[in-house]
């Protein structure tokens, strides 16, 4: 038996005795608890009262390349996360303190990019197969949580380059955007985490700036498969974010604006394999506009149809793969009547390479990849999502060297 195996019995076992224990007392059915283990015998809320927080994830998916690509096959990956949310004010008096830590275990088959030769992988839950912490920091807010502070160990994407219309799709560009290769190491971006210092001021009025100081580079799985092997150094260098967020809630139709910035202190190589240089910069803007919220819909409800729209360019075009990247879409939450937790989307990503990389491709039009999304997520229950996912790559890897790829993927979450 494999480990993603065993890890799946093991989620099974304690699935299994925890309905055991509540089917006798919950009155409400299984399909209607907002877990898939309940409330642990009414011991959950206990818990959670004294300020520890449980929390843990199992996503399975299947994707298979269909047409085009570099050749027709289909991959198999499983994720599960899981760790606590700690209230140190609810345990011990610590007034705006909070503990958190989180693990990820990868498992399965291959990278779809060896099936689609594109530039980023078809999911966004992919990555080397291994046992990693994610979160391991310590937070304090002040002054009614207008300011917080953050230190400890966490990846970039977990509070930056972030799009709420975004999230609902599955291909990694609509996650991390910066191009890297996972194998060989890159910035501290799911399933990779470095130590860092984070910061944040909401002043109110709807705006909001952060930033973090983070190692910059995270060294190859093969040499740091925990993301507890630090270093620090003049050529890794470090990895500067900020972002400045504004929000407006009181026009009839809400929208988020976002404008951020990175840099990277190191000495990243050039594109065109002739040394390195000083510093890497990216500069990204985000906004998330609702359309128009469905009339029924409760206040302050996501429901209805909104845009986004995610751009950025590299500053340093000689030291960077990816130039630009843009990613655009619609979502509609809650499509059908009596379906409100559903959603549906359709989104567009363009890559585009900087000119040195480009320059190695074969073919034409080189440096210019496009993918086009359709997914659906249903909520089956309030524990259980299903989401089947069409991907379409036109130029995979950046030319027409490689025939166009149709991907077909399910994703399946269980919340336990």
């Amino acid at each position: 038996m494999n480990w993603n195996a065993r890890a799946l019995s093991v989620l099974l076992c304690t699935m299994v005795g925890s309905l055991a224990q509540d089917a006798a007392r919950q009155p409400e059915p299984w399909t209607k608890w907002d877990l898939a283990t309940g409330d642990w015998n009414r011991n959950r809320p206990l818990i959670e009262d004294q300020g520890v927080a449980f929390f843990s994830t199992y996503t399975s998916q299947v994707w298979g390349n269909v047409a085009g690509g570099l050749q027709r096959g289909a991959t198999y990956s499983g994720v599960l996360q899981f760790g606590a949310d700690l209230d140190l004010e609810k345990m011990f008096g610590w007034q705006g303190a909070s503990f958190n830590t989180s693990w990820v275990w990868n498992a399965g088959g291959s990278q779809t990019t060896d099936l689609t030769g594109a530039l980023f992988p078809s999911s966004g839950s992919e990555g080397p197969d291994g046992f990693r912490a994610l979160d391991l920091w310590l937070q304090q807010k002040f002054f009614d949580d207008v300011f917080t502070i953050r230190a400890g160990l966490f990846n970039a994407d977990r509070d930056f380059t972030i799009s709420e219309g975004c999230q609902l799709f599955l291909n990694s560009a609509f996650g991390w955007p910066l191009l890297y290769n996972g194998n060989l190491g890159g910035p501290p971006a799911y399933p990779f985490a470095a130590p860092g210092l984070y910061a944040a001021v909401e002043p109110g009025g709807g705006w909001k700036f952060q930033a973090a100081i983070m190692q910059g580079i995270v060294w190859p799985p093969a040499e740091n498969p925990t993301n507890f092997y630090w270093r620090l150094t003049r050529e890794n260098g470090l990895l500067y974010l900020g972002e400045a967020e504004y929000s407006w809630t009181d026009v009839p139709l809400p929208g988020t604006a976002k404008l951020g910035v990175m840099f990277n202190s190191g000495y990243p190589d050039y594109v065109d394999q002739e040394g390195s240089a000083w510093g890497g910069s990216f500069v990204y803007g985000i906004i998330d506009q609702m359309l128009w919220p469905e009339p029924a819909a409760a206040e302050n409800s996501p429901q209805g149809l909104a845009w986004f729209n995610r751009t950025g360019f590299t500053g340093t075009p000689d030291r960077n793969p990816l130039g630009m990247f843009f990613n655009s879409g619609f979502t509609w939450t809650g499509p059908w009547p009596g379906r409100d937790d559903d959603a549906a989307g359709v989104g567009l990503v363009w890559s585009r390479l900087t000119p040195g990389q480009a320059a190695q491709l074969e073919g034409n039009n080189r440096g210019n990849e496009f993918v086009v999304e359709f997914t659906y997520q249903a909520q089956i229950t309030p524990w259980f999502e299903l989401q089947p996912d069409l991907q379409m790559v036109v130029q995979p890897g950046g030319s027409t060297a490689i025939p166009g790829a149709l991907v077909l993927g399910l994703s399946a979450t269980i919340d336990f």
